[in-house]
């Protein structure tokens, strides 16, 4: 569920009598303090598959990756891109092999459509050419984990990939799932295959029209980690898209998280309080 407007909040809490008691007033600076979490504080770029020298990319991008080649780190902490210090936060990769050859780290030239979503987000920061393969048989995933994140904090994730490899390519489907986390609102693509509110599907193999995987609103468990699983389709029968390929799907390219602050008190509690407040009031 999506934060509602102040205004909206106000009508239905106090209605046309809100300034005739300084109860209310109070009651509207402490809903304020809960819009002010929605803005991001700092927001942290990684591309998985860079090539130093051919590819371009921004100053304080990181290149935490793994597979076959990868020549960077498979862990390690995020930058606030604007800053450029260090976030508290570290993030690490690791791969569930099935069978045959593990994940391959690749370098296949590629783009996202002007306007897509993964263009507006990723555009000019990083380049989209670059990716993380599969394993030669299904059941293999790769699991991207977030740790060090704040007690109470609230993070959105967006990821993607595209392999660029035309109509062919179009059945390489990946799965993307959220996981250990104890809050998060499903905001991906709207064209992308939603499984459920922790999982959606997309054609990696061929995704010019720039698709994303994007969780908001991310809260983790008291150990302070979430995680997003890539892997293949899951298939048609569970809710995956139909005739994808069993196993071939690409396990990531680009990622974004955001970090929107910490609320010491949650929004939900904030109006609870508020509207008995206002259901008892003389």
């Amino acid at each position: 569920m999506k934060t509602p407007q102040l205004t909206q909040i106000i009508q239905l809490i106090v209605g046309d009598r809100i300034w005739t008691d300084k109860k209310w007033i109070f009651c509207l600076v402490l809903i304020s303090t809960g819009f002010s979490m929605v803005s991001a504080e700092w927001r942290a770029y990684n591309d998985c598959a860079y090539e130093k020298g051919i590819q371009f990319q921004k100053k304080n991008v990181t290149n935490y990756g793994l597979g076959r080649g990868n020549p960077f780190p498979e862990e390690g902490q995020l930058l606030q891109f604007k800053a450029g210090k260090e976030t508290g936060v570290t993030a690490s990769f690791v791969e569930r092999k099935s069978q045959g050859n593990p994940i391959n780290w690749a370098n296949d030239e590629s783009m996202f459509d002007n306007g897509s979503a993964a263009d507006k987000i990723f555009k000019d920061i990083v380049d989209a050419s670059g990716n993380m393969s599969y394993n030669d048989g299904p059941g293999w995933y790769l699991d991207l984990i977030f740790s060090g994140l704040k007690p109470g904090g609230v993070y959105t994730f967006v990821g993607t990939v595209n392999r660029n490899g035309g109509p062919d390519y179009k059945d390489r489907v990946t799965n993307w799932k959220i996981m250990g986390a104890e809050n998060f609102t499903y905001t991906s693509s709207a064209t992308a295959q939603k499984v459920s509110e922790d999982s959606v599907e997309f054609s990696t193999g061929q995704n010019n029209k720039g698709l994303i995987a994007r969780w908001e609103n991310i809260r983790s468990g008291n150990d302070g980690e979430f995680l997003i699983r890539t892997s293949h389709s899951i298939g048609s029968k569970k809710g995956g898209i139909k005739n994808a390929h069993a196993y071939k799907g690409y396990a990531g390219g680009l990622f974004m998280l955001e970090y929107n602050g910490t609320a010491s008190v949650e929004l939900t509690d904030k109006l609870t309080t508020c509207w008995a407040t206002v259901k008892f009031r003389p």
